[in-house]
């Protein structure tokens, strides 16, 4: 059997790609905007719909400002019953203050910042939510 093509999604300048284990891998490009978190989320419920609970890996390295309607869906699909994880990973002080507004409002253990890709992965693969 060949291995699939990755499924791969463009909003604007952002990606979404589907890895294995129902990780959806969100590359965010510059400012994002109500409307682009809107069509983001809905390709996200989409994908939980047809493949059942998703973690998200979420590069925000060249991410910009979030619009106030952007960081409110960013906290719906982290808090959404089929979010199993979301890993938002940055070097850059933008991606922190980015990741600690989502995070400082939400109390649950499935969410957590990373400075590097792989340890965002790393965490997001393992079984349980420690």
């Amino acid at each position: 059997m060949e291995k699939a093509e990755k499924l791969e999604f463009k909003v604007g300048s952002d990606t979404l790609v589907l890895l294995e284990n129902n990780v959806v891998h969100v590359i965010l490009h510059g400012p994002q905007t109500l409307e682009m978190a809107e069509e983001l989320k809905k390709i996200c419920l989409n994908l939980a719909e047809q493949l059942g609970d998703l973690s998200y890996l979420i590069d925000l390295n060249e991410s910009g400002k979030n619009e106030p309607g952007a960081r409110e869906i960013w906290m719906q699909l982290s808090t959404h019953e089929k979010t199993r994880k979301a890993a938002p990973y940055g070097a850059n002080p933008v991606a922190r203050v980015i990741a600690n507004f989502v995070i400082g409002r939400y109390e649950g253990k499935n969410v957590r910042f990373f400075k590097s890709q792989k340890k965002a992965l790393e965490w997001l693969m393992k079984e349980d939510n420690d």
